[in-house]
């Protein structure tokens, strides 16, 4: 495999990745009775792993915000979201960036989580939302050499999200096939109550080929 092909296809593994394609998620998000709410972001990313990207000549198209502007492009093409404060930092080896942003309605939430629509859904019913979040894709044939270098990349990385709702809320686990993922490797799950929460390290996700998805509900 030549340098560009492989870095080609290091691109697109990149792009598999949650939320906002990133590595290291921490995001708390707060919902109001009526329908508002806030999301607290948090993600780091590996400098090798962003660099990767650059050097395939993309790096005028990556798909993590990097820097402020990134979010305030992000937040202009989405109705109803406002960034309310950023803040950045570089330790050398991980980038960071901490973000807080309203958002006035459930839908500019899915907006944020998901622009191209096809990795998040949202649904009322009898005025019960349902949020489904595709958080790794099914890799079944993922290129063993790639899987390799991400379980290297992603050792001390973990994806954190908690919703808090007005009443009750729930989350549950499914892999890509619709099946019910009851004890997953290496996570700590709050599946009921007002806060819900989910966090795992970032190698036990990518070890499920068959993908992961999240279902909350409030």
């Amino acid at each position: 495999m030549n340098t560009q092909h492989f870095l080609k296809k290091s691109c697109i593994l990149v792009s598999i990745l949650i939320l906002s394609s990133c590595i290291g998620v921490h995001a708390d998000i707060a919902l109001r009775s009526n329908g508002s709410g806030t999301i607290s972001l948090e993600y780091r990313i590996s400098r090798m792993l962003e660099s990767l990207g650059k050097l395939d000549g993309n790096e005028r198209w990556l798909t993590i915000p990097v820097g402020k502007a990134d979010f305030e492009r992000t937040v202009g093409r989405i109705e109803g979201l406002q960034m309310v404060s950023f803040s950045s930092n570089d330790d050398g080896t991980d980038r960071y960036n901490q973000v807080k942003l309203n958002f006035s309605n459930p839908n500019a939430l899915l907006r944020f989580l998901d622009a191209t629509g096809q990795r998040a859904s949202l649904v009322r019913e009898n005025g019960t939302y349902r949020l489904s979040l595709t958080m790794i894709g099914g890799m079944e044939q993922a290129d063993p050499d790639l899987m390799a270098l991400f379980t290297t990349l992603s050792q001390g990385y973990t994806v954190d999200l908690s919703l808090s709702a007005p009443g009750e809320g729930t989350l549950a686990l499914y892999n890509g096939n619709g099946k019910p993922l009851d004890n997953l490797p290496g996570a700590q799950v709050i599946s009921r109550g007002k806060k819900v929460s989910f966090m795992a390290p970032l190698g036990d996700l990518f070890a499920l080929q068959e993908g992961v998805v999240m279902e909350l509900q409030w």
